[in-house]
């Protein structure tokens, strides 16, 4: 009787931990608050174009991209255009009611321009978010610190 209460714990325990995984690639559990996993300066190391891997061109157009988030919910993306042209981008950050969405919202240059990625995978020290651009490609990113 006693292995059977204590594989019923063991299962309950399993079951509830699987089940409260947010995102689809994890973490299943975290002690890290999703806003503190979110906030970081990331450099992509993987870009994808529906499911073709396209980060040798990303990192060609984009040369030096950087986004920082805070736990504040402030953001800026740095980077400079084919190598030449310098574009810089702020705004604020906020999860949507779900969590599972980032929602960024510019301040500059575009005032109020609003761009929704869903997460994928969200750890400390790697995040994975994906979006749909408006000609309806499948864009998904691999950030880790810089």
């Amino acid at each position: 009787m006693k292995k059977l209460i204590l594989f019923l714990s063991i299962a309950l325990v399993f079951t509830t931990f699987t089940q409260c995984k947010k995102y689809p690639d994890g973490p299943a559990i975290s002690f890290r608050g999703k806003a503190e996993r979110v906030a970081n300066t990331w450099k992509v190391t993987k870009y994808m174009e529906d499911n073709v891997d396209k980060t040798s061109d990303f990192n060609n157009v984009y040369t030096s991209y950087i986004l920082t988030t805070t736990k504040s919910g402030d953001y800026t993306i740095s980077y400079k255009f084919m190598g030449t042209l310098a574009y810089n981008e702020a705004g604020s950050w906020k999860f949507d009611s779900s969590k599972k969405n980032l929602i960024l919202t510019q301040s500059s240059p575009n005032n109020g321009t609003v761009t929704t990625w869903q997460i994928l995978k969200l750890y400390e020290k790697e995040m994975w978010v994906r979006d749909i651009d408006n000609n309806g490609k499948v864009i998904e990113a691999h950030l880790i610190p810089q």
